[in-house]
């Protein structure tokens, strides 16, 4: 998995959400928000999901994830289906206007990222991506890095610039 594809990753796991960075997305989001936007993000990327896996996904209670997927529903963008193995699950599944726009979004995506990638050296876009995923940690699991791990990660690199 190269640096690029490690971020788009990390923005889907954690809820980090670029969108915010990107000037370029107003004429999307008015279609849908940056909640619905991540889901139909994560649904391209997963394939088709529960109800509860697609919570889990989105780290969203599964009443949030609902109210999420009754919107998207209502929009064209996902289809929602009794799974054939068990009558009180929910699949859900990207219509092809989800598709679409969700295919839409990735590649505004990886180009915000692909700009990262060519404004750092390969050095510094791993320096860059393991500080990211070590923020990440911390903001999930709601404390700091031990110092033991700091000494244990701790690489100096060279930026210029």
């Amino acid at each position: 998995m190269t640096g690029i594809q490690h971020l788009y990753d990390l923005f889907l796991k954690t809820g980090l959400r670029p969108f915010a960075f990107m000037t370029d997305t107003l004429q999307l989001e008015q279609k849908v928000t940056r909640s619905d936007m991540s889901t139909l993000l994560i649904l391209l990327l997963r394939g088709d999901l529960t109800m509860s896996q697609l919570a889990s996904e989105m780290g969203a209670p599964l009443s949030s994830m609902t109210s999420i997927a009754k919107r998207l529903e209502r929009k064209g963008l996902i289809a929602r289906a009794t799974s054939a193995q068990d009558q009180r699950v929910k699949l859900v599944t990207l219509t092809q206007e989800g598709l679409q726009l969700a295919k839409e979004w990735e590649q505004i995506m990886m180009a915000m990222l692909s700009r990262l990638e060519t404004a750092f050296t390969p050095e510094e876009m791993e320096q860059f991506t393991t500080l990211l995923f070590k923020a990440a940690r911390v903001f999930q699991d709601g404390g700091p890095v031990t110092l033991q791990e700091k000494k244990r990660h701790a690489v100096k690199i060279q930026i210029e610039e």
